[in-house]
């Protein structure tokens, strides 16, 4: 999820682009293997120690699974696993990488990754990728993991965002899933009489509110303009973005948001959406991964919709790694276990139990139908970023995403909020 820090130097060292993930696509459904070593370490280099945030139940049993085939493999091996929710491994990363750092951690790509090479806190793993056969499967997501011609991270999956609705409520209400903005306000306009409140969330944690305004930006103003907001090129005075929050105001101005939203977490405001209180949550696949399995038939899918037909369709869709920390004690031991986690039915169980998607062309998604409609999405992507937390320098983000919970409790200080915005750019950027 992305809380998602120098920024790359160009677009298409952040964003995946769309020949890239055409190209994964294609070859979706073929089968590879990797040969590991076995048996191989001596009985005082045994212990590898996990920090992960990766705690939802799906993802945890696939992780644990893999960690007990890697033991059999390699017999004297013990895997510890120290699982954290993400919102306090966000905090706690910043301790154990220097304290006492895993032999493996899981963490977010782009700007926050750059957050820990800069401090040279992550180990470079660019020979990793040619000694385990994965260039070329994992290629299209390697420049969310690459600094300069280094490689810091091996991405896990990659996560789509969208609409996730309530099936009862737009069949009660009649409405269909909007393709248009238009057609969203008209919906959401039905849904507010009908006594339900059209957009759940929760911005306690920041973070899920951004995902309105980089979608606002990237459909009114184009991927471009978006990736020059993020390096600290583009002003946030400027009329492009005084139009994003114009835009964003309707709705808050309409009573169509979740009232006190402030006081929700992320994850908080979830079962408004599951028990028909609320219709709609811009977010990620992680509502499918808070609800139990049998909530999951009620729930549905739409992209964002469009705004301005002559704008091109760029998507949100972020990557997810792991690494080895550079005061990891058991460097050989815990390539070898990325290599084992690679390979592609235990990266296909690991995505899957998240519900987010393997980061290799080469896994079988056919027999999920909801991985299916992600990975078509990304496909039909004109372009993508990753996550406003992701894109831009992490102070600028904290700022920025402060500035979006406000604006989002009072749209009245829109000017207040984005001339804050744009001292700190030009601070930070300076």
């Amino acid at each position: 999820m992305t809380d998602r820090s120098a920024t790359t130097t160009s677009n298409s060292r952040r964003c995946i682009s769309r020949r890239a993930l055409g190209a994964a696509v294609a070859v979706l459904g073929m089968a590879a293997a990797i040969t590991l070593p076995t048996g191989v370490y001596a009985a005082d280099e045994q212990t590898l120690v996990v920090n992960s945030d990766r705690s939802g139940a799906g993802q945890k049993a696939a992780m644990n699974k893999i960690a007990a085939d890697f033991e059999a493999k390699n017999p004297g091996v013990k895997v510890t696993i120290n699982y954290s929710d993400v919102e306090s491994y966000k905090t706690s990363i910043r301790n154990f990488l220097v304290t006492n750092p895993p032999d493996v951690a899981f963490w977010f790509t782009g700007a926050r990754m750059k957050t820990f090479t800069k401090r040279n806190l992550f180990d470079d793993m660019s020979g990793f990728f040619a000694e385990n056969n994965l260039t070329n499967v994992m290629k299209p997501w390697l420049p969310a993991v690459s600094e300069g011609d280094k490689q810091y991270m091996m991405p896990t999956n990659f996560t789509t965002w969208g609409f996730f609705y309530n099936k009862q409520v737009f069949e009660k209400v009649g409405v269909a899933p909007p393709a248009t903005w238009d057609e969203l306000m008209a919906a959401a306009a039905k849904i507010k009489a009908s006594g339900v409140t059209p957009f759940t969330i929760g911005t306690r944690d920041l973070w899920a509110n951004a995902l309105w305004f980089d979608y606002l930006d990237m459909r009114m103003n184009g991927l471009d303009f978006h990736m020059q907001l993020m390096d600290g090129k583009a002003s946030y005075t400027d009329p492009r973005v005084k139009a994003v929050f114009a835009k964003w105001g309707e709705p808050i101005g309409k009573g169509y948001f979740l009232d006190n939203a402030s006081s929700y977490g992320w994850q908080e405001a979830i079962p408004f959406l599951a028990q028909g209180k609320a219709a709609m949550y811009l977010l990620g696949p992680y509502v499918l991964t808070s609800l139990p399995a049998e909530a999951h038939g009620n729930i549905g899918f739409f992209p964002f919709p469009v705004i301005d037909p002559s704008v091109p369709k760029a998507e949100e869709i972020s990557v997810n790694g792991v690494t080895i920390p550079s005061g990891a004690k058991n460097k050989p031991l815990a390539r070898s276990f990325l290599a084992f986690l690679a390979q592609p039915d235990n990266l296909k169980a690991f995505a899957l139990g998240g519900a987010v998607l393997p980061a290799r062309t080469d896994v079988d998604i056919t027999g999920d139908a909801f991985a299916q409609s992600q990975m078509a999405l990304a496909k039909n992507a004109q372009g993508s970023a990753q996550f406003y937390d992701r894109d831009t320098d992490p102070e600028m983000a904290q700022v920025g995403m402060k500035g979006f919970q406000e604006f989002l409790a009072n749209p009245k200080r829109s000017d207040t909020v984005l001339e804050r915005l744009e001292a700190a750019r030009q601070r930070i950027f300076k």
